[in-house]
C-alpha cells in the first residue's frame, strides 16, 4: 500500500447502502424499461424518457458529491 492509502480511516465502498443507491440510480438513468417507441410528454422539450434520465445522471452526481464529503475521511481530517 502506498501513504494515501494506509491514511484512509473511512471510505465509501465500506458502506453497503451505498452500492444499493448507485444500482438503483443506473437502473433509472438507463432507458432500457421504456416501450419501444415511447416519447411520453415533453419536458422542457425533452421526451419524458430523456428528461428522467437526466434527472437520474444529475441525482448520481448529487450522490456522489454528498458520499465523498460524509464518508471519505482521511486521517488528517479526523485530527
Amino acid at each position: 500500500m502506498n501513504d494515501s492509502q494506509e491514511q484512509l480511516v473511512s471510505e465509501p465502498r465500506k458502506v453497503g447502502y451505498i452500492w444499493i443507491v448507485y444500482l438503483l440510480l443506473y437502473a433509472v438513468a438507463v432507458p432500457w424499461y421504456w416501450p419501444e417507441g415511447y416519447r411520453g410528454p415533453l419536458v422542457l422539450g425533452f421526451p419524458l424518457w430523456v428528461a428522467v434520465s437526466l434527472g437520474a445522471v444529475l441525482l448520481l452526481a448529487a450522490w456522489t458529491a454528498f458520499v465523498i464529503r460524509r464518508y471519505w475521511i482521511d486521517a488528517e481530517e479526523e485530527a
